[in-house]
């Protein structure tokens, strides 16, 4: 039976609690949740802070050798985490990260990491738009009525990035019928699971 480690690379136990809620458990698969030490930040909301989360989670993964433990692991965390390049140095197992973010700091990292997935060398305007902000902190996401500032006809999907948006898509898709949110912790799993099973 396969075995996923979710990994909450920062220290907010409420987003763990949310994810254990949401995340129904695949058959034949077991999921356990790691929350980051009460020395990584709050929350992960720029390259400072993804730095910091890095320094702590990855000693105390070591330390307590869960890289060896499990068959795979997500890092829940809506960037190109140095958590998801480091972990994966040190076990042979996958590991991997899975666009709609809560600040805009994040605009023009996410839209860059579309580029090499595109092929294109380039962002790939008539595939995607380019990413759009909430502009409020992640751990106060509490208001459906913010996603109406920012969604209008031109899209169809949202990818719901952080872990702190987890199990927003059922209650953002009975708003706007019109839109497929997706969940990319639910969708995580699910890839993860794949790479698993070839492996």
């Amino acid at each position: 039976m396969p075995t996923i480690l979710i990994i909450n690379p920062n220290s907010s136990k409420k987003v763990s609690i949310n994810l254990e809620k949401i995340l129904i458990l695949p058959a034949g698969t077991e999921l356990y949740f790691y929350t980051a030490p009460s020395d990584a930040p709050k929350e992960i909301d720029g390259t400072e802070s993804l730095i910091q989360s890095e320094q702590v989670v990855l000693p105390d993964l070591l330390d307590k050798h869960l890289h060896e433990k499990y068959d795979g692991y997500l890092v829940s965390c809506y960037s190109d985490h140095s958590l998801i390049h480091s972990l994966a140095k040190k076990t042979t197992k996958p590991v991997k990260l899975l666009v709609l973010t809560s600040i805009s700091g994040w605009n023009a990292t996410l839209d860059e990491a579309i580029v090499p997935f595109c092929g294109t060398g380039k962002f790939c305007s008539e595939k995607f738009q380019r990413t759009r902000a909430l502009d409020f902190l992640v751990l106060i996401l509490a208001g459906e009525d913010e996603f109406s500032k920012i969604l209008d006809g031109k899209i169809d999907c949202a990818l719901l990035g952080c872990a702190g948006m987890a199990g927003l898509d059922e209650k953002l898709l009975e708003l706007y019928s019109g839109v497929v949110f997706v969940d990319s912790v639910k969708a995580g799993v699910e890839f993860l699971l794949a790479l698993i099973r070839r492996s």
